[in-house]
């Protein structure tokens, strides 16, 4: 004898199976799937590439004596070879801004609307400011995903000092770590979004979001050192480079009195009588301007709130403008 086993009603077969993506969250994915692919996969790569080049590079100066050995006697051979690395991976990450900004944020939009699926969408049972902040959500996540798990393990890994900082106030040092690879990456992304919203046409908003990318890089040096307020420090002219120094970003230097007056640092340098010239004008002492090593992270989260600020008018100009003109 069978039976039949009877299904309460309102119960489906696929209640009881793995949650699935539905309505707007599956159109995004499957609209941009290959977009998240790329992505994944970047994010995967980078940062198993870069804990192992973090592991190698302990191992290598471990195998030269250090810790036991201060950095500064380490052999130098293997501490350029890390530097090598380090500075191979910089170009690596500061392309992201540009790539992620042109490849993800510049078509997010304007292929909807060139293949006519917004209007589409957006004509449908779908709410326009609903289907915009999907949009913006994918958006978000393929751009602040890799920088931020990328960002926070190069910094990881510059973060051992034997490796030394050097230049850290360069733009390919400063603008790879901490918070600010995500940062630069979100604000030109955004950027991208607008642009590709006004301009309607894939190539073109491409096109328009590289060169914002470009301009938005050599602007943001000039804003770099604007970030904190530098130091000075005076020391006897013939003492010897302050430790203090030694990881720090030079801006100015001069040499000065007792009582803090200043005199280019050249001062007295073609002069027959070097010494009698330095006493005659009363100089005793070196002056150096300069960003101390400590003064980076603050410098780096300011400058990603200013960023962050900016994207956040980008995204504002977005929603209003979706909101008051046909797409």
């Amino acid at each position: 004898m069978s039976t039949l086993t009877h299904t309460p009603a309102g119960t489906t077969g696929s209640r009881r199976g793995p949650l699935r993506m539905r309505g707007l969250a599956w159109l995004m994915f499957r609209q941009h799937r290959a977009m998240f692919l790329m992505v994944a996969a970047l994010t995967v790569l980078g940062a198993v590439w870069l804990v192992y080049q973090r592991a190698a590079s302990l191992d290598a100066v471990r195998g030269a004596g250090w810790p036991g050995r201060s950095a500064d006697k380490v052999d130098s051979g293997v501490v350029l070879a890390i530097h090598s690395k380090l500075e191979k991976t910089v170009p690596i990450l500061s392309a992201l801004p540009v790539v992620l900004g042109v490849f993800c944020g510049a078509p997010l939009i304007a292929s909807d609307q060139e293949q006519g699926t917004a209007q589409l969408a957006t004509t449908q049972s779908v709410p326009r400011k609903r289907w915009l902040s999907y949009k913006l959500g994918t958006g978000l996540i393929l751009v602040l995903l890799p920088t931020i798990v990328l960002g926070s393990l190069f910094t990881w890994w510059r973060a051992v000092r034997v490796f030394g900082e050097g230049d850290w106030m360069q733009g390919t040092v400063f603008d790879s770590t901490g918070p600010m690879l995500a940062a630069l990456t979100l604000f030109t992304a955004v950027g991208g979004i607008a642009i590709g919203l006004m301009a309607r046409r894939v190539l073109a908003a491409m096109v328009g979001t590289f060169l914002f990318a470009v301009v938005t890089q050599v602007a943001w040096s000039f804003v770099r050192p604007e970030l904190a307020t530098p130091r000075r420090i005076s020391y006897p002219i013939d003492a010897e480079f302050p430790a203090t120094l030694s990881d720090a970003v030079q801006v100015d230097n001069w040499v000065s009195t007792a009582s803090g007056e200043l005199f280019g640092y050249g001062t007295c340098v073609q002069e027959e009588k070097y010494e009698a010239c330095l006493a005659d004008k009363g100089i005793v002492n070196a002056t150096v301007e300069y960003f101390g090593y400590d003064q980076m992270p603050a410098m780096q989260w300011t400058g990603a709130g200013i960023l962050g600020g900016l994207s956040a008018l980008l995204i504002a100009f977005i929603v209003v403008r979706v909101g008051r003109r046909p797409l």
